[in-house]
C-alpha cells in the first residue's frame, strides 16, 4: 500500500514489475485524500483516506491493512513520515511491514537545521543552515530559503536582497531556514540500506532540470566520488533502512559534494534509477520476504538520460464539487 499516493504511478508500475518478476501476485493499493488521484485510479486497489495531519489518518490505515492483508506499506511523501514512524510498531502488530526508520532518526532528516552536524560527524561538506531569525542577525545574499519542513519545492527560492526577502516571508510566512546559495551541479541519489545497515545500492542522477521540486529532466552519473560519499553518510543515519535518497550541489565535477538534505523516502525521480538497473522496489520486496537482497553498489547503467513528460488519467465523476480545487483552482 502506497500511502499520499498522488502521481506515483511510474513507482507503482515499477512494484508491479518486481512482483511478476518474483512470481507474486500481490495487489497495488493506493491510499490518498481524494480520488482525484492518478494512482488511486491506476491501483488494483484505490482507498481515500484522511488527510495526513488528521487525528484519524493513521487509524485508517491501519483498518485498511487488516482489511486487505497488507503486508508492505510504502510512504512516498514527507507528509505523513513522521505520524508513521511513531506508530510503526502498531503496522508491524498488524503483519504489515512499514518502510519508515524510528521516529528519532525520520526527525533527523527532517531537521534540516541539524543536518550540518549530521555531516561534519561523517567527514562530509554541508552547505551553510541556519533560521530565519538567525539569518537576521547575520545576513547574507544571495542566499537559498525553503519553509522548515517543506516539500516539492513549495515556498523554496533564491533571495537577493531584503525586498525580495520581505516580500517572499510575506508570502510563505515565518518558519523558514535560509542556506547559503551554492550554484553548480545538483545531484539526487537514490539508496538502499538493509534494516542491517549495509548499503547495497547508490545511483547519483543530476538534476538538469527541476519543476514543482520534483526532476523532469535527469541523468545517472557513475561517479566515484559522489558514490564513496553517500556511503559515508548513509553510515550516521541510524536505523534509516529502505529506499532514500540523498541531495547534494558541488562546483563541478572535481569538487565535493556539499550535501544539504536526506529524504526517507522514495525520491521523485527514482523512476530513473529503476530503469537504470538498480530495482529498487525488487531489493525492498526481497528484503521483507527474507530473500537475499541482490542490489550492489555500483551496477546501475551510466549517462541514463531521463525526459519527463505528463500523462493523463481519465476518469467520469458525478460529484463536481467534490474534488479539490472546485471553488478555487489549486496552484503548485
Amino acid at each position: 500500500m502506497f500511502t499520499c499516493a498522488g502521481r506515483r504511478v511510474a513507482l507503482m508500475e515499477a512494484f508491479r514489475r518486481s512482483l511478476a518478476e518474483l512470481n507474486l501476485s500481490g495487489r497495488l493499493i493506493a491510499a490518498d485524500a481524494t480520488h482525484a488521484s492518478p494512482a488511486y485510479h491506476k491501483a488494483d486497489v484505490g482507498l481515500t483516506v484522511p488527510p495526513a495531519d488528521r487525528s484519524e489518518y493513521v487509524p485508517a490505515l491501519l483498518e485498511a491493512v487488516r482489511r486487505h492483508n497488507v503486508a508492505l506499506l510504502v510512504p512516498v511523501t514527507d507528509l505523513d513520515l513522521c505520524c508513521l514512524a511513531g506508530r510503526r510498531d502498531e503496522f508491524a502488530a498488524a503483519g504489515c511491514t512499514a518502510m519508515i526508520a524510528s521516529e528519532p532518526t525520520i526527525k533527523l532528516c527532517r531537521d534540516k537545521a541539524r543536518m550540518g552536524a549530521l555531516l561534519a560527524g561523517a567527514g562530509l561538506q554541508g552547505i551553510r543552515t541556519c533560521t530565519l531569525s538567525e539569518f537576521r542577525r547575520q545576513p547574507f545574499y544571495p542566499c537559498f530559503i525553503k519553509p522548515i519542513g517543506g516539500s516539492a519545492g513549495i515556498g523554496a527560492g533564491v533571495i537577493r536582497g531584503e525586498r525580495e526577502l520581505a516580500a517572499h516571508v510575506a508570502m510563505f510566512d515565518q518558519e523558514m531556514l535560509v542556506q547559503e546559495y551554492v550554484g553548480g551541479q545538483e545531484f539526487t541519489i537514490d539508496v538502499y540500506r538493509t534494516k542491517a545497515g549495509e548499503v547495497r545500492c547508490v545511483v547519483p542522477r543530476q538534476r538538469l532540470a527541476v519543476r514543482s521540486g520534483e526532476v523532469e529532466k535527469g541523468v545517472t552519473v557513475k561517479d566515484e566520488m559522489l558514490i564513496r560519499d553517500t556511503l559515508k553518510l548513509a553510515g550516521v543515519l541510524g536505523d534509516l533502512w529502505g529506499v532514500f535518497c540523498c541531495q547534494c550541489r558541488r562546483l563541478d565535477e572535481k569538487s565535493p559534494p556539499r550535501f544539504f538534505e536526506v529524504n526517507p523516502r522514495f525520491g521523485g525521480g527514482s523512476p530513473l534509477s529503476i530503469a537504470a538497473g538498480a530495482n529498487l522496489p525488487l531489493y525492498l520486496l526481497e528484503e521483507i520476504l527474507g530473500l537475499p537482497v541482490t542490489g550492489e553498489v555500483g551496477r546501475f547503467v551510466d549517462h541514463l538520460l531521463m525526459l519527463r513528460y505528463d500523462e493523463a488519467v481519465f476518469v467520469r465523476v458525478d460529484d463536481l464539487a467534490a474534488l479539490n480545487g472546485y471553488g478555487t483552482p489549486e496552484f503548485r
